[in-house]
């Protein structure tokens, strides 16, 4: 498996955990508890998504290895090759950003626990919510990743600095998007848009929305400066990422309001929006 490839296991294990643990201090607001709602075959079709996307990768890359890069030592990678842009943020492997950015991925994936400031009773709903986002975030990228062979910086550098995990398992050639930041755009961008509707009148929300973005791009920039990734890589990935964890809860709005109706027919799936 990829070293940047985060297991459904794992995705589930992690949502599960920052939902149910309860953090020490957290601050009690009067929220509202009529934002979002889950609905059966809408939540089934979103989530069933999720599982097809990041099973699909599993399926792909692990069992069939489709697209499969092998290191070719003989090969020589020319910085002259690599577009203007990307070529000023250019940086050699270092072990030590790549572990801080594995870090300040973990914290950002772990912003939504201030949702714990919402009343227990829509601790499932939020959960169902951000299980979803997570799944259908790293089922895009992951699945992107496998269509798209990109060197990543350091391979533009001396050999001795490359990581050996990367070289053997062909992550070296999985370069874009970065599945880093789309995970932490993804967590900070679901508890900036979630917890602002939950408690639209509380001044906490601008520091909710900080902390949350801080903790994204600095994963982006880690990412960046370990040489793991190009800045369009980033980039590429905070849209995946602010794209999933805005666009998932959103759909949550609908069911409180009946605006969004879907229903299975004789010949397929139907969705109806209503303004």
């Amino acid at each position: 498996m990829n070293k940047n490839s985060i297991p459904v296991k794992i995705i589930l294990s992690a949502a599960l955990a920052i939902m149910l643990c309860v953090t020490a201090g957290a601050q009690s607001f009067r929220g509202r508890g009529d934002v979002f709602a889950l609905d059966g075959l809408k939540d089934g079709l979103i989530f069933g998504s999720g599982v097809l996307l990041s099973g699909g990768d599993l399926l792909l890359d692990n069992v069939l290895e489709f697209n499969r890069q092998k290191y070719d030592p003989s090969k020589v990678y020319d910085k002259d090759d690599v577009n203007a842009f990307d070529r000023i943020f250019m940086n050699s492997y270092s072990k030590k950003l790549d572990r801080a950015g594995d870090i300040s991925l973990v914290a950002a994936m772990a912003a939504p626990a201030v949702l714990l400031a919402t009343d227990k009773s829509e601790w499932f709903t939020v959960g169902v919510m951000y299980a979803e986002t997570l799944l259908i975030a790293n089922g895009i990228k992951e699945l992107t990743k496998l269509c798209v062979t990109r060197a990543r910086p350091y391979m533009y550098y001396a050999p001795s600095t490359y990581p050996d995990d990367d070289l053997e398992d062909g992550d070296f050639a999985n370069s874009f998007p970065s599945g880093h930041s789309t995970m932490a755009f993804a967590g900070a961008t679901f508890a900036s848009y979630t917890f602002s509707n939950y408690f639209p009148d509380s001044p906490y929300r601008y520091a909710v929305t900080g902390g949350s973005y801080a903790l994204a791009l600095a994963t982006a920039a880690l990412r960046v400066k370990s040489g793991n990734h190009f800045m369009t890589d980033v980039l590429s990935g905070a849209v995946i990422g602010s794209a999933t964890g805005f666009l998932v809860p959103w759909m949550h709005t609908f069911n409180t309001k009946n605006d969004l109706n879907v229903g299975l027919t004789g010949s397929g799936v139907f969705v109806k929006v209503k303004w």
